[in-house]
């Protein structure tokens, strides 16, 4: 299995049309979509999701591809004034899971937040999320608080 990242933009017309087909087909289940971002509500839509989220411009995007299929997602926000970074919307189809490749991503977005100097990393997980949590718990999350209708915050240092 030969993995790639790549960088994405939802600002990019061709870029925007791919995440829109995978994001639809991905969250056609309403309890990837909740877990994934309890703001939206079922049936997804791509507009509003990118509305909440992507038109921060301090939001980088990348995809995980498996030849030319993507096959993943990973979201960080860079707040170079705070020196703070944070995680969202790691997704994985779930054909790929169990793979190492949450891992991936994660580690390819902390990789990217040290290299701008980030000295903090957060990341939103449902609680009901158990697999998630684990992955983020084991790669060093320690809790944080409970972030309402976002879940639990959890937090790593980068220094």
């Amino acid at each position: 299995m030969s993995i790639k990242i790549e960088k994405v933009s939802y600002n990019n017309s061709k870029d925007r049309q791919v995440l829109k087909t995978i994001l639809s087909k991905w969250f056609e289940n309403p309890k990837e979509l909740n877990w994934t971002d309890p703001r939206l509500n079922y049936p997804f839509n791509f507009n509003r999701w990118v509305e909440l989220t992507y038109k921060d411009n301090n939001v980088k995007s990348f995809v995980l591809k498996e030849d030319k299929w993507v096959i993943g997602i990973g979201n960080i926000i860079l707040n170079k004034n705070t020196k703070f970074a944070h995680a969202l919307h790691i997704f994985i189809d779930s054909k790929y899971r169990n793979k190492g490749l949450g891992t991936k991503m994660l580690q390819y977005l902390e990789a990217l937040a040290k290299d701008v100097n980030m000295i903090t990393i957060s990341i939103n997980v449902m609680p009901k999320n158990k697999s998630a949590l684990k992955l983020y718990e084991k790669m060093g999350f320690k809790k944080l608080k409970s972030n309402g209708e976002q879940g639990l915050q959890l937090q790593k240092s980068l220094v």
